[in-house]
């Protein structure tokens, strides 16, 4: 098993070696050559004519095939031949064919002209520069239909459609590189190849027309049965028997009826599928793209070539032209992975091409330099060598390393990315462990997802799946699973090195969660010294000062005491019931109103909650200072406190039948205080006046619950 962009990296290099062999084949076609040069033969109607390029063109009337006479039927320089009738002209096609191309081999062909020229045709050999335009965009357009397809399939699942899919690239550049070939010959092409290069395009397009079929029933629902797909190979079998094997008349009935045929039976299935998704808008929008993807690729070529010749009404249009516009149909299905997750692919997809296309400007750069360097005159010669060598050649192995050295971290560099990440995550979600982003740091994985574990997985450790495609790591809270695949962004497989790692990243989670206890720990321990020693000195003083000190001081005292009180019990971070806390609140309220001869009216109504520490000390400041203004500001004759629970939070209303006099800075900054105390909790405080009383109202969130 090898990791995901080796994979990646051995596909293209198979599509890279079938794109050579292409060439390859094309290059070994001859041109013909007349004494004055070469020459280039081409339909024109009903003749044929001869061009020699220096502005000499003459209509061919016949060949001299040694002792054979030959007539030029215009035919020979046809584009397709399975435009023509029948099987019957298409054989007799590839017989001449075969006969010029002996000839030409052999020194004894001959071009008779329509004004008596009797002029020798010789081979000569075709170069790069030879070979059209159009060999090069059917070429190319079919080796990058195959990598799209590739970079689906090789990342996929190992699905039906996926599968189909894949066979859809496979097939359009068989068919696209044989017509590549064939149609753009210099009209002598060996009649053996010619009758192999056209079943070959036959094969790729019925094979186009079948996969689309199947994939069409499989996405994004699977077919209503797994025979579906195996009726359309099959009806691709049954096509190709009949079309070789010359089992019909002619190739609309031997092949193009089939290849439309199944391809409609194939957007049926669109329709199917419409049907099964409706309900679901996602998969629904995805279908609409896919559909909208692929008859934008396919209707221009079944209007322009496959209805043409089936009707045998109209001239068809030039097929090489037609062929590109199938690159529209996975030109929309790599945008369809951004916009709607085709495939299950996620963006990172588009980083794969990133990767790619990075790699191919660099060799492309190389070849550029290289051709440039080649023209260089003797003087300019030097100073190329040097800016090659001190400026590009640095820059290019920078790009080239970034793109694909493999750099194996160390324990200093993993830990050095895992420790910020862990910590980082446990101080922003103090719900996380931490544990998954360090694993993005560590790993770089194409995608990360979090799972439930089942019986089987929990409590193991981590584990390698897939060949090391997947690595699977137990969350420390023992419910969950992390799911890493595609170690690096895709440039290796997980190894049992990772599995270590991956131990060494739960062991860092379990020696921080050790650290935070210990520093709890001990800041506790020193809490609960101050907190022993202010309750022996200070409480002890208090207390002093209450028995002996003078009657109007012993209010003041007895609040100091209360406040003391209050201190510690916040210091010692016990929690505190919200029923017992709101009965110390009453008790409280109801000895203050008591003092000053204020009505209390209480109200409360309290789910079972516990309140930390803090909580408690911040609500209890906060009803004191508001209990505090209404008896000492607004000179209060009535006071009406309410708790009650609202949204998950905890409400306190206190509204009293006086207001206090304006001005008065000591109330402005204990209502501030409070705002600021309720902020805090994650709460507001609002105040303010409603006719002759005031209202203040507290809401603070709840969020520790009793068992």
């Amino acid at each position: 098993m090898f990791s995901l962009r080796a994979r990646i990296i051995a596909g293209l290099l198979a599509v890279a070696a079938y794109g050579l062999l292409a060439l390859g084949v094309a290059l070994s076609l001859p041109q013909g050559a007349l004494p004055q040069g070469s020459v280039t033969f081409q339909q024109d109607g009903e003749r044929l004519l001869a061009d020699d390029g220096r502005g000499g063109v003459f209509t061919v009337v016949a060949f001299e095939v040694g002792d054979e006479r030959l007539p030029a039927d215009p035919l020979l320089a046809v584009e397709e031949p399975d435009v023509l009738p029948d099987y019957a002209a298409m054989e007799a096609l590839f017989q001449n064919h075969q006969r010029l191309y002996r000839a030409l081999r052999d020194g004894r062909l001959v071009a008779l002209g329509d004004g008596g020229q009797r002029l020798p045709v010789t081979p000569l050999e075709r170069g790069l520069t030879d070979l059209p335009g159009l060999f090069w965009l059917q070429l190319l357009c079919g080796l990058a239909g195959m990598v799209i397809c590739l970079l689906v399939w090789i990342p996929g699942q190992r699905e039906v459609a996926i599968h189909a899919f894949a066979l859809t690239g496979l097939s359009y550049v068989l068919f696209s590189s044989a017509a590549a070939i064939y149609s753009t010959r210099a009209l002598f092409i060996p009649g053996d190849l010619f009758a192999l290069l056209s079943g070959l395009n036959h094969v790729g397009a019925l094979l186009f027309s079948a996969s689309l079929g199947a994939f069409l029933w499989n996405y994004p629902r699977r077919a209503p049965s797994a025979r579906v797909a195996g009726a359309f190979y099959g009806a691709f079998l049954v096509a190709i028997v009949i079309d070789q094997g010359r089992l019909t008349a002619s190739p609309v009935t031997g092949f193009h009826l089939w290849v439309m045929g199944i391809f409609l039976i194939g957007l049926a299935g669109a329709g199917w599928q419409g049907w099964r998704t409706r309900g679901r808008p996602l998969e629904r929008a995805a279908l609409r793209w896919v559909v909208i993807s692929i008859v934008a690729g396919t209707a221009f070529f079944a209007g322009g070539m496959i209805l043409p010749a089936i009707k045998q009404s109209a001239q068809a249009s030039s097929q090489g032209l037609l062929f590109t516009t199938f690159l529209l149909m996975y030109a929309g299905m790599a945008l369809g992975v951004v916009r709607y997750r085709l495939f299950d692919l996620e963006r990172w997809w588009f980083s794969l091409w990133s990767w790619l296309l990075g790699g191919i400007v660099v060799m492309l750069t190389d070849l550029v330099l290289a051709s440039l360097l080649s023209l260089s005159g003797p003087a300019t010669l030097s100073l190329s060598l040097a800016l090659v060598g001190w400026c590009y050649f640095p820059l290019r192995q920078y790009v080239w390393g970034r793109l694909f050295a493999r750099r194996e971290p160390g324990l200093d560099a993993w830990l050095a990315r895992a420790l910020p990440a862990m910590l980082r995550a446990r101080h922003e979600r103090l719900d996380d462990s931490g544990v998954q982003d360090a694993l993005r740091a560590v790993f770089r994985p194409l995608s990360l997802e979090q799972t439930v574990a089942d019986a089987a997985v929990s409590g193991r450790l981590c584990v390698l799946e897939d060949n090391g495609a997947t690595l699977r790591v137990p969350d420390p809270a023992g419910d969950r699973v992390h799911v890493l695949r595609h170690s690096h962004e895709g440039a290796r497989l997980f190894t049992r090195q990772d599995v270590d790692i991956a131990g060494l990243v739960l062991s860092l989670h379990e020696l921080v969660n050790q650290s935070q206890t210990a520093r709890a720990e001990g800041a506790s321990e020193e809490r609960n010294r101050i907190r022993q020693d202010i309750h022996d000195d200070l409480g002890a003083k208090l207390l002093h000062l209450l028995h002996a000190g003078a009657e109007e001081y012993r209010p003041l005292v007895r609040d100091a005491i209360r406040d003391l009180r209050d201190l510690l019990q916040n210091m010692e971070g016990r929690s505190v019931r919200l029923d017992a806390a709101a009965a110390q609140w009453r008790e409280e309220t109801g000895r203050r109103c008591e003092d000053h001869g204020v009505e209390l009216h209480w109200h409360q109504v309290l789910p079972a909650v516990t309140l930390d520490a803090d909580q408690y000390s911040e609500l209890t400041r906060i009803v004191r200072e508001a209990v505090s203004n209404a008896l000492r500001h607004a000179r209060a004759s009535a006071l009406e406190v309410s708790l009650t629970s609202e949204q998950g939070g905890l409400v306190i209303v206190i509204v009293n039948d006086g207001l206090a006099e304006g001005g008065d800075g000591a109330v402005g900054r204990g209502l501030m205080i409070m705002a600021n105390r309720a902020r805090k909790l994650g709460g507001e405080c609002q105040y303010g006046s409603e006719g002759d009383r005031w209202r203040v109202r507290l809401h603070a969130p709840l969020v520790r619950y009793s068992a």
